[in-house]
């Protein structure tokens, strides 16, 4: 329980990007941004997702060539083929069906590829690397509805490495295919993700550098070391780092009579490649995230039922609470609830938003009753300056220097 609370949305992220200077995406600019992407926009990987097109086309009247430039609501889209796959299923239309979930999950995986890949820019942006630094410090609850890990990554940078290692790690699998005891707490960062996210997970990939290990969780939270996180990092949404198994085998030719883990939870690094679905041992996982749809189904999955519980005890027990890069669309009455039924009986004492947008204040103001001046912030570098917490980070964009537009600002938007 922290009496900080950090809430962000998709533009907290904006000043993030690539060499290519592509940023992470907001609902309506995805493809604006996905289709200048050198392996996203080229001809094979676009025939392979030709599905998505053709659904577009065909609802929208927006050809590959026209998403390139005018902006589209991922919302309507998923929207829609959240309520025809219903009609499909309740039909008994199983052609369609199977054809509308091909096209969600293509569109799903497409999504993912693009937003793991900027992970590697996160702490190349000063203002957000700087964020890393003072959440680091201060400790607060965090709230997200981002699916990406950039706040993790940054968060991890400035933990620093860590500097003692196990002895029995060389960053080879274990001689015997177990990892031992010791090295069960070890993470190359001071800040550990898995202890952070507030729910433990079936199965944990443990962070550290090297071969990838993966532990039961019962065995990774019971070590004494390995205690969670309080306050933590909350993602209400899911995260592209959260998987289920889904007893698909990418393979027919390994064993069919060998259990598979369907429905179990996997804390995971996962890696997509030219729109292939990610697999651990051969079966196919799926990611734990909220796909931005008008009905979200917050209460179908235990996860998240048990975070947004959390996210409501933690924000009815803040006393400073700062909202950045988020907007409270009307769409998304989840949020507006959780902030209705958090603020109840008691206000915060203090409210700062970072947001361009000014008519986000009144906003926030009502939803948790707060009657005092708010601190605003345009974006995240004003916002840095203000920090009371001692840093005094290096606002330094490392890069993309060669492609920067001259006059670009890094509002979040």
């Amino acid at each position: 329980m922290a009496e900080i609370v950090y809430l962000f949305g998709a533009g907290i992220n904006r000043g993030v990007q690539d060499w290519d200077g592509l940023r992470p995406p907001l609902a309506t600019d995805f493809f604006l941004q996905a289709l200048k992407h050198h392996r996203i926009a080229d001809d094979h990987y676009l025939a392979v997702v030709q599905s998505v097109f053709d659904y577009i086309k065909q609802y929208w009247k927006l050809s590959v060539d026209d998403l390139k430039h005018v902006p589209f609501d991922l919302e309507e889209c998923y929207t829609l083929l959240q309520l025809q796959s219903a009609e499909a299923k309740r039909n008994g239309d199983h052609d369609s069906y199977v054809r509308l979930l091909e096209i969600a999950y293509r569109l799903t995986i497409m999504f993912a590829e693009y937003l793991a890949e900027l992970e590697v820019f996160a702490s190349g942006h000063g203002a957000f690397r700087a964020l890393g630094l003072i959440l680091y410090k201060e400790k607060p609850t965090i709230i997200t509805f981002n699916y990406d890990t950039l706040l993790e990554s940054v968060i991890e940078s400035a933990s620093g490495v860590t500097a003692t290692v196990p002895e029995s790690y060389r960053g080879r699998p274990p001689e015997h295919g177990d990892v031992p005891d010791g090295e069960l707490p070890y993470s190359h960062y001071g800040w550990n993700r898995p202890l952070a996210y507030g729910v433990q997970f079936d199965e944990v990939q443990l962070q550290r550098a090297g071969i990838t290990a993966l532990v039961p969780g019962t065995r990774f939270y019971s070590h004494p070391e390995n205690q969670m996180y309080d306050p933590p990092l909350l993602k209400l949404h899911g995260s592209l780092n959260w998987f289920v198994y889904t007893g698909v085998r990418r393979y027919q030719m390994l064993d069919s009579h060998e259990k598979t883990k369907a429905g179990s939870t996997l804390l995971y690094r996962g890696h997509w490649w030219f729109n292939e679905p990610a697999d651990v041992g051969g079966e196919i996982v799926e990611p734990i995230i909220i796909t931005p749809v008008l009905h979200k189904d917050i209460d179908d999955n235990s996860i998240m039922r048990e975070l947004w519980t959390r996210a409501r005890h933690e924000l009815s027990e803040c006393r400073r609470l700062v909202v950045g890069g988020y907007s409270f669309p009307p769409t998304d009455f989840h949020t507006r609830r959780l902030f209705l039924e958090a603020f109840v009986e008691k206000a915060p004492d203090e409210v700062i938003v970072i947001n361009p947008d000014t008519s986000v204040i009144g906003l926030v103001k009502k939803l948790c009753h707060f009657d005092k001046p708010v601190l605003a912030c345009r974006d995240l570098r004003e916002f840095i300056s203000t920090n009371t917490v001692g840093v005094t980070p290096d606002l330094t964009d490392f890069w993309p220097q060669r492609t920067r537009l001259e006059g670009r600002d890094e509002r979040c938007q």
